[in-house]
């Protein structure tokens, strides 16, 4: 099968979109697929010789390290061209994904979209996306639906003048934008409530990214773990925490259970912070204010092959954001035999609580749980370890293999609405 991959978030950036990309294909090309991927070129870009990787223009965002996407709906097509997709599998709805969408309309090829990201959860740390989602609505439906949208646009100004809410108007925008894709594939049963939410008939298939496996490292990527290891916290109570320090990522909440829950109870308590982000100092100023500079090391950002490394030293891997629809860093701390503490209740999916670490849904919880995985080595070991098993069994390829799945359904049924009754919710 031949299958083009289109995301407006790809390499070097590293969050979860890119790493799902990458991920699955990798996996793809595994199990002998022709696969290819479409992304905005970015300074320095990362190639990779393993799949042919189509570069358009881009420019920066000013949002850390993304791109938005200027694509000539010419180049795109003679891509597709050279390409010829027997499916073609959307990863983002920015400028590039949404011009793809509409190529997959006007010529009939089959359109797969993965919903990595909560729009509607992201909008208060992103402002932007209060524009961005009514401008994906219009990019989705227009020109052939001009009047309908005129409409809703309409209806959407007017709420926003009068009641100042407008997620209702914003979720019967996203789902028309859902609507329009053959098959949606989401990362977690958290993920598929908000679609379902928004899109009843359009049932999403619940399948999980699998983390990227690194192969040996490298003499400059080892002279980069070096230095990264020289800038955190060792020993046998060290906390890692992975991620943007930005808000959406909870990061104070964390540094608030530390200080007043965790320190008190295991007084050698240390946090490792790896990732970098505006809200930096920020986050030092606080651990200031608290008295815990002492106890929390920024570690800054890192390559991604190096992530595994630092994990692999700490005690265990505390996840406080509440907007993650997946949560790739738990699988990458799994990988490497560390449990898991959760803040977000939705992600019960992801960790099994009490089996590969604990999920909890308040602040205190959170911290009691840290604390008795930090006071317990056993225990650490156990959910550690059946961490590890699950998910050294959920490999690229057999996560590639469930999408490709869902290809193959999407090119030989009818329409979404047409097969959404005769198949189960997620690909088993």
């Amino acid at each position: 099968m031949r299958v083009l991959l289109v995301s407006d978030n790809y390499l070097p950036n590293r969050d979860g979109v890119a790493t799902s990309v990458v991920s699955l294909a990798t996996g793809l090309r595994e199990l002998g697929h022709d696969v290819a991927v479409v992304a905005p070129r970015a300074a320095p870009s990362t190639p990779t010789a393993q799949y042919p990787t189509y570069l358009v223009p881009s420019f920066p965002t000013g949002q850390g390290g993304y791109r938005c996407a200027a694509p000539s709906p010419k180049v795109l097509g003679r891509i597709i061209q050279a390409h010829r997709p027997d499916v073609v599998h959307i990863h983002t709805l920015g400028a590039l994904g949404l011009l793809a969408a509409a190529a997959c309309r006007r010529t009939g090829l089959k359109c797969v979209l993965t919903w990595h990201t909560d729009l509607l959860a992201y909008r208060k740390p992103y402002p932007l996306l209060n524009l961005a989602i009514p401008a994906i609505y219009a990019g989705s439906l227009l020109p052939g639906k001009g009047a309908e949208v005129a409409r809703t646009l309409g209806r959407t100004a007017v709420a926003a003048a009068l009641l100042g809410d407008v997620s209702s108007e914003y979720r019967e925008m996203l789902s028309e934008v859902l609507s329009l894709f053959d098959r949606v594939i989401v990362p977690s049963d958290k993920s598929s409530s908000a679609v379902l939410e928004m899109a009843p008939d359009q049932i999403p298939y619940v399948i999980p990214t699998a983390a990227v496996r690194h192969g040996p490292l490298g003499s400059s990527a080892k002279r980069e773990l070096r230095v990264a290891q020289e800038r955190i916290h060792q020993g046998d109570s060290v906390i890692a925490c992975v991620g943007r320090l930005s808000g959406e990522k909870n990061t104070h909440t964390l540094l608030l259970a530390l200080s007043r829950y965790v320190l008190p109870a295991v007084p050698d308590a240390r946090l490792n912070l790896i990732g970098d982000g505006a809200q930096r100092k920020t986050y030092q100023r606080l651990a200031d204010r608290l008295g815990i500079s002492h106890a929390v090391a920024f570690a800054g950002s890192v390559s991604p092959e190096l992530v595994g490394h630092l994990l692999s030293s700490s005690a265990l891997l505390a996840h406080p954001s509440l907007t993650e629809t997946q949560g790739m860093v738990i699988t990458e701390a799994a990988l490497s035999g560390v449990p898991a503490v959760v803040l977000d209740a939705g992600l019960a999916g992801v960790v099994q609580h009490g089996d590969t670490g604990y999920i909890t849904s308040s602040t205190p919880c959170f911290a009691d749980a840290l604390v008795r995985l930090l006071e317990r080595l056993d225990l650490r070991h156990r959910l550690g370890d059946n961490a590890r098993r699950l998910a050294a069994e959920y490999t690229p390829a057999r996560y590639a293999s469930r999408v490709a799945d869902v290809y193959h359904e999407a090119i030989h049924s009818g329409s979404p609405l047409t097969s959404a009754l005769l198949r189960d919710r997620t690909a088993q």
